[in-house]
């Protein structure tokens, strides 16, 4: 799960970032077949917030799908296998449901018994919308003496905290030979905590603060698609045969884990416990067989130290349960707070993962919300769940 160096006690947190920034935020058609995890999507989202100098370990690379680059989806056309716009009934957004669990644990494990039941079967391409909010903040490039042939790009302290969104969809071909399309820069918006925030940032000329498309940009790649597990590259049909038994699957996720604790050149640093964590995040947003999704559940319930958040409601205004993971070794000081647990939300009823986020302290916005609005399997691009 790490981003592949030994990890030295202070590093420069603008490379971490860019190290570590989701795919999906990226237009290089190289990185399309690698999908982060969701774990490091906290790193990602730190982007330029992480304070100048902070002592930051660089951390792994997301596993599991998620392509970069790309637009306006194409025409609708036929296929759909199965209607994943998963969760229960959408309700005004932040209003908290009352969730009649005991515990992390028993959420879990109702998820689970959920995704037994899913009827869904493989088709040609597994879909996915996802729209995702990162805090920015630290340093935005300027260009000094632009136009001279002393030229130079330098880093500009950023006196402001702002959040981009934008929202991505996915058509990943299952079978060689058929085109994987990514459509990116979906409705990007930018946000600012407060009026003064914002004028700060037309002060300083309106800058842009991240790299992605505004506007809507769609990639075709031909290539067969490659995502990461832990970190070994995995293709579709070896997802397919992951196990669909607990027992067995937690077998297949400490065999992996062993082999990337003891790679010979980037040794995995991680415990077993914040290995689930991050996997689960990719495999429950991804191309697995019900079956295995449900067994992924149960592996994460088993894990120790997750906490009951309660009912809450998605960006998308879907009912959900929050389980949270503390940040522990991985607390990191940012502008305007500590990175102290990461979240999910899913969906008892339909045992899907509705979004993840990751949080400073109580009350503040997340640093980052990755909300997974649709996913399922379709018979053609452009089709959608």
């Amino acid at each position: 799960m790490n981003s592949g160096a030994t990890m030295p006690s202070k590093i420069d947190p603008d490379e971490t970032f860019q190290a570590l920034r989701p795919a999906a935020l990226d237009d290089d058609a190289q990185r399309a077949y690698h999908r982060r995890r969701d774990n490091d999507l906290a790193r990602a989202m730190l982007a330029d917030t992480i304070a100048s100098g902070a002592a930051v370990r660089p951390r792994r690379r997301r596993p599991v799908l998620l392509i970069a680059g790309v637009a306006a989806a194409a025409c609708a056309a036929a296929g759909v296998i199965v209607a994943t716009d998963q969760g229960a009934p959408a309700t005004p957004p932040g209003r908290e449901q009352a969730a009649p669990y005991s515990d992390a644990r028993s959420v879990l494990l109702a998820a689970a018994q959920a995704a037994e039941r899913d009827p869904a079967k493989p088709a040609r391409y597994w879909y996915d919308r996802q729209r995702t909010t990162m805090r920015v903040a630290g340093f935005v490039p300027q260009i000094k003496n632009e136009g001279t042939p002393r030229a130079r790009k330098t880093r500009l302290k950023i006196p402001f905290t702002a959040y981009v969104s934008h929202t991505q969809e996915d058509w990943l071909a299952r079978d060689k030979g058929d085109v994987t399309r990514a459509v990116v820069g979906i409705d990007r918006t930018t946000t600012f905590a407060s009026p003064a925030d914002e004028a700060k940032w037309k002060a300083m000329g309106s800058p842009e603060l991240e790299s992605w498309s505004a506007k809507r940009h769609v990639n075709d790649y031909r290539e067969p698609m490659h995502m990461t597990l832990g970190q070994r590259q995995v293709t579709f049909a070896e997802l397919a045969k992951l196990p669909t038994e607990a027992g067995a699957l937690r077998a297949e996720l400490q065999r992996r884990y062993k082999v990337d604790v003891n790679d010979p050149e980037h040794p995995l640093q991680d415990s077993f416990t914040l290995y689930v964590w991050g996997i689960a995040q990719d495999l429950l947003a991804g191309p697995i067989k019900p079956a295995t999704r449900a067994a992924m559940l149960k592996v994460l319930a088993e894990q120790p130290g997750l906490r009951l958040v309660g009912g809450v409601t998605d960006e998308k205004g879907r009912r959900g349960v929050a389980v949270a993971m503390p940040a522990g070794a991985d607390r990191t000081h940012v502008s305007g707070g500590d990175l102290t647990e990461y979240r999910v939300i899913v969906s008892p009823e339909t045992g899907r993962l509705l979004s993840y986020e990751a949080r400073g302290p109580e009350g503040q916005r997340p640093f980052l919300t990755v909300t997974y609005e649709a996913m399922g399997w379709v018979n053609a691009l452009g089709a959608r769940p």
